[in-house]
């Protein structure tokens, strides 16, 4: 992966963390810059393609750093099979058409995070960006977050011919008006957690049937309070592999994302993989919430 980054005598990638952290850092063309690397940016690109397993990975990653004093940003990429994921504070029955997805083998998952529906199969790349909110260069507010970063990713996919643009009032990136990207956060305890899905070749008739909910379904309660539902905000959208005549491979959109946040950070982006204490916690998480069709579903009404 390329960076902007000089490291004396050796690749940014494959430096261990306390090496790292002990190397002086400069500039290309300009002075020292710093001394010593505050914190550097692990990347994660997970196998699993188990929604629920994968989600539980990302509630997790935001939980274990919001509670640590010297936090450790993030960047994880994953797929999952067939699955409509709902945003926390949704009602399944508003958002997902329940006997298609059930024909169709569709699994149905909700996420830890607001925001509303969005499909997921093996066409789309999913991105989960955890950043320690007291670092200089992360804004303060939530729409500046959303855009410094889902901006960083369309500035990413331009950087390799993908004609993006980031969208403010949707925090959304879009090509020719039609959107590519569905994203979510988390702001708390020192941390800015977002996700977002990435349409490269995904199938499109599947994700507008699946996201179509017919009249008449069986109504769930989102919890047994029955707090009012958020409705999602429905949106024309597109695949990366439509609107351009020759699409970057997966290896070279990952690497294109992780050198712009190398780019904005002045961080390094060292691959990496996820500690015991948050694998702990993703099992934890995997059989209390995301296991279970109380969570998932939400409560039958009666």
């Amino acid at each position: 992966m390329a960076s902007n980054l000089i490291w004396p005598s050796a690749n940014p990638l494959i430096l261990s963390m306390q090496q790292a952290n002990q190397r002086r850092v400069y500039l290309a063309g300009e002075t020292e810059y710093t001394s010593e690397i505050r914190m550097i940016w692990r990347l994660v690109d997970e196998d699993s393609t188990d929604v629920y397993q994968n989600l539980a990975f990302d509630e997790a990653v935001a939980r274990f750093t919001a509670s640590q004093e010297n936090k450790l940003s993030t960047l994880r990429f994953w797929r999952s099979d067939k699955a409509v994921v709902i945003g926390r504070f949704q009602c399944v029955h508003k958002e997902v058409n329940l006997s298609y997805c059930e024909e169709n083998k569709i699994s149905i998952a909700r996420r830890f995070t607001g925001g509303g529906a969005v499909y997921h199969d093996t066409g789309n790349l999913n991105f989960s960006i955890c950043a320690d909110r007291s670092e200089k260069y992360v804004p303060k507010t939530l729409i500046e977050i959303y855009e410094y970063f889902i901006g960083n990713v369309s500035k990413a996919l331009q950087s390799i011919d993908i004609p993006t643009q980031y969208d403010p009032v949707r925090s959304c990136i879009r090509i020719n008006d039609l959107k590519i990207t569905g994203t979510a956060g988390w702001l708390k305890r020192g941390v800015a957690f977002l996700h977002g899905t990435l349409l490269i070749n995904s199938n499109l008739p599947t994700l507008r049937q699946s996201i179509t909910p017919p009249k008449g379904q069986p109504i769930f309660l989102r919890d047994k309070t029955r707090v009012r539902c958020m409705d999602s905000k429905r949106d024309r959208v597109t695949n990366i592999a439509d609107q351009v005549k020759e699409c970057p491979s997966d290896e070279a959109i990952k690497n294109a994302i992780a050198q712009s946040i190398e780019m904005s950070s002045r961080q390094s982006v060292q691959k990496g993989s996820l500690s015991q204490e948050e694998k702990d916690a993703a099992q934890t998480l995997y059989q209390s919430r995301y296991s279970q069709s109380e969570w998932n579903l939400g409560t039958p009404a009666q």
